[in-house]
């Protein structure tokens, strides 16, 4: 935490100086800049049809699969040997999820996939939740929403969000990564976010602080080039590549500024950036995974809404005094749990609803944003509190400009080890084959369905794809 506290001061306009830049660089600024970043976003050409874009919207705790099952269709006691697919015109959003409502012509519940392959009784799953893989090792392969990105790139890959439980948290490690261990840091503070990704058409601070970090990197590449001309052969190249990722986040920055008017105009207002407040700064992370998506800074943005394994909110503005790891231990027939627990819900779905809304407000082509938008949310760690993955609810939201039917329909799978069953895996390909990457195979497979008749883990979801 000292290290990003030093690493943010550092950048602050009027503490700025050369010696303590360096300083803090070796220190450990690196670690809030030294992202992987991708080639110049493609100049948008008339006729270009838009690009696929993904809103990974992490709920914390586990979501219980009745809170978004439709009223009227009744889950099975013991669940299906069978595949349901039916529209959700006829059917009634519960009430956790009832914010979606207008949406509901244009979302998917999916039911009863399994993800036992990310771990299983634990209190989240990390970077195995968007990878495919068992989360005691870490970050150990790409996730899902970088590997979307990589199929479609842009000034910034992903754009990383968390909403933890402490307002102090400048960065969290928790759910993505672009590659093995290179995780991508979660921005915690909204008024932070703002000032990295829209600090060039700010005002005030905002901007001040976008300039100042113009001249950090300037300065670093400077140095490293003069250190460059003293050094053998053989050391000058091992040093190319250190210098070139400071000229790709200093060619990210002059990207940013070629987009100044788009960025003007869909720059979210900052009333509530520096809130303190758990229900506004979630809301300003909103606002921003919006406004990233609109201007065009990025196609993929990951919210975080747990704030790592381990870490529980306690949601006093939404009137509930227990945390979440006190909700997850309450049995599920106990009343106390759904009087807890229907609140938060209910708060997440407001907010994927208006992620909805100001993606809906914009035209593209012959429709909208959301047309060209899937918004994904899911649980960090399965069905419950401690989930042991035999099911991974989700819901989508929009579409992919008709690569996946997404139009309003409840599907729920067969069983875990029950012919025809499927696995997140299997979803997730789904989404790169939408996007152009026809991979039959993404993250590790499940040895508990390997030779099940009518379990293929390899392959896209085909029940989802136009």
């Amino acid at each position: 935490m000292n290290i990003f506290n030093t690493a943010l001061n550092m950048v602050t306009p009027d503490q700025l100086d050369r010696r303590s830049v360096l300083k803090g660089v070796t220190l450990g600024a690196g670690a809030v800049v030294l992202q992987p970043f991708l080639q110049r976003l493609e100049a948008e050409q008339a006729g270009q049809a838009p690009p696929k874009r993904f809103i990974f919207f992490m709920e914390s705790n586990g979501l219980y699969p009745y809170h978004i099952q439709p009223r009227n269709l009744p889950t099975p006691p013991r669940g299906t040997d069978r595949l349901i697919d039916r529209s959700l015109a006829d059917l009634e959003l519960p009430e956790p999820i009832a914010a979606l409502s207008p949406f509901k012509n244009r979302m998917t519940i999916i039911q009863k996939l399994s993800h036992k392959i990310a771990g299983g009784g634990d209190h989240g799953k990390g970077y195995g939740g968007l990878g495919c893989y068992n989360w005691r090792r870490g970050a150990v392969a790409q996730t899902i929403d970088h590997a979307l990105a990589s199929a479609q790139p842009t000034i910034i890959p992903v754009v990383g969000l968390g909403v933890p439980p402490s307002a102090n948290a400048a960065f969290i490690n928790t759910v993505s990564a672009s590659a093995v261990r290179r995780p991508t840091p979660m921005v915690c503070q909204p008024d932070l976010a703002f000032q990295m990704l829209f600090g060039s058409v700010a005002e005030g601070n905002a901007g001040r602080a976008f300039q100042a970090r113009n001249r950090l990197l300037d300065w670093v590449r400077s140095d490293i080039r003069r250190v460059r001309s003293e050094l053998p052969a053989m050391d000058r190249e091992q040093l190319d590549i250190y210098l070139d990722t400071f000229e790709q986040m200093r060619s990210r920055q002059d990207r940013i500024k070629e987009i100044r008017d788009r960025l003007r105009a869909n720059a979210p207002t900052i009333d509530r950036f520096d809130s303190r407040r758990t229900t506004q700064r979630f809301e300003a992370q909103c606002a921003i995974a919006a406004s990233s998506i609109i201007s065009g800074l990025t196609n993929v943005v990951t919210i975080d809404a747990a704030g790592g394994i381990g870490s529980y909110h306690t949601w006093t503005d939404l009137g509930v005094t227990v945390d979440g790891h006190a909700i997850g231990h309450t049995h599920p027939n106990d009343p106390a749990r759904d009087r807890a627990a229907i609140p938060i819900r209910r708060f997440h779905a407001e907010r994927v609803a208006d992620l909805a809304r100001r993606l809906d407000a914009v035209r593209e082509g012959n429709g909208t944003m959301l047309d060209n938008t899937l918004i994904v949310w899911m649980s960090d760690s399965g069905e419950e509190h401690h989930g042991f993955c035999s099911e991974w609810p989700m819901v989508l939201v929009g579409g992919l400009a008709g690569r996946l039917r997404t139009a309003g329909r409840f599907l729920q799978f067969p069983n875990y080890e029950t012919a025809g069953h499927r696995t997140v895996a299997n979803f997730y390909l789904a989404l790169l084959h939408a996007v152009g990457d026809r991979r039959q195979s993404f993250g590790e497979i499940d040895p508990a369905l390997v030779g099940l008749r009518d379990v293929n883990q390899a392959g896209p979801l085909s029940e989802i794809l136009a």
